[in-house]
């Protein structure tokens, strides 16, 4: 006999998050011989920014991931409960949303010199993001901190030639070299990059759900056969989920967390063999639920 559907989904996801705990208890970080222990070597990227950049550029990935753990302990739990019938597509799109960064961070091959300039994009987006918080008055603690940690940022930046731009918008964070991509630019390539059109409509489901737009949360009505007003042709619904319907619509959130473990065990030099195991009955267990076999975008998406 089978399983409940609901449980399916959410033994896979424990099997993700147990696959990630046996290794992080092992190593707490990224071991000898690992491309981040490459990187750290050549660090020569000192400054004002911080002593050892590098080090830093390949460890902040983890506190994203620990976040996306919790969140993929969350849509299992709904899964297992009662109820939450929009809760679980809105956890779903936080996965993706926060599963991005890391994902980003963790590009392989690109070198120590890169890895540095995506962590300090990130670090200038997060600063200028602070110096908004507080209103009301010019200068605050957390407004003069952040400005104060932007400019060194900056200045070593300069330091070590890299190019500032974006410094004089009153906005918008200053950047080196070139922006950070839009997030649904980078869902495409996290999620499905072999079928781009994938990853965005994944994040633009969980964003209508989000955000109670009419589109998102008309999802989870069907219609009955009575009438309420025939005059009209108002016709009476209910809410409904079913577990096929949640795995097609909450797909991107395993997928998204798979592609960062795969990066970070990489990047980590950690043993794959229980991640890819763990990979496998996600794919096997997600894909035979929502009932999709094979790289291709379901017709209930396009509808």
């Amino acid at each position: 006999m089978r399983q409940d559907p609901w449980a399916e989904l959410a033994c896979s996801l424990e099997g993700l998050r147990a696959a990630f705990d046996d290794s992080y208890g092992a190593s707490h970080g990224f071991l000898p011989g690992s491309p981040a222990s490459g990187e750290c070597q050549r660090d020569t990227l000192a400054g004002c920014w911080g002593a050892h950049p590098v080090r830093d550029a390949n460890i902040t990935p983890l506190s994203s991931v620990f976040v996306m753990l919790d969140h993929l302990d969350s849509l299992g739990t709904l899964f297992r409960s009662p109820g939450g019938i929009t809760a679980s597509h809105t956890i779903a799109r936080a996965i993706l949303d926060i599963a991005i960064g890391p994902w980003f961070l963790l590009e392989p091959e690109i070198g120590e010199r890169e890895r540095v300039r995506r962590y300090m994009n990130f670090r200038l987006q997060s600063l200028k993001e602070q110096t908004q918080l507080e209103t009301g008055a010019e200068t605050t603690a957390i407004r003069d901190h952040a400005k104060d940690r932007i400019r060194l940022i900056l200045e070593a930046a300069r330091a070590h030639r890299f190019e500032v731009r974006g410094e004089r918008d009153k906005y918008t964070p200053p950047f080196l070299g070139e922006r950070m991509p839009r997030t649904t630019s980078l869902a495409a390539q996290i999620v499905a990059p072999e079928v781009p059109v994938l990853g965005p409509l994944f994040w633009r489901l969980g964003s209508a759900v989000t955000h109670g737009q009419q589109h998102g949360v008309t999802m989870f009505f069907e219609g009955t056969d009575q009438l309420v007003d025939p005059a009209h042709g108002d016709a009476a619904v209910r809410m409904q989920a079913s577990s096929k319907d949640t795995a097609l619509r909450c797909g991107g959130a395993p997928l998204a967390a798979i592609a960062v473990f795969q990066r970070l065990f990489a990047q980590y030099g950690w043993d794959t063999d229980r991640l890819d195991t763990a990979v496998s009955d996600v794919i096997r267990t997600w894909q035979s639920v929502s009932g999709v076999q094979g790289p291709r975008v379901p017709a209930a998406f396009l509808q």
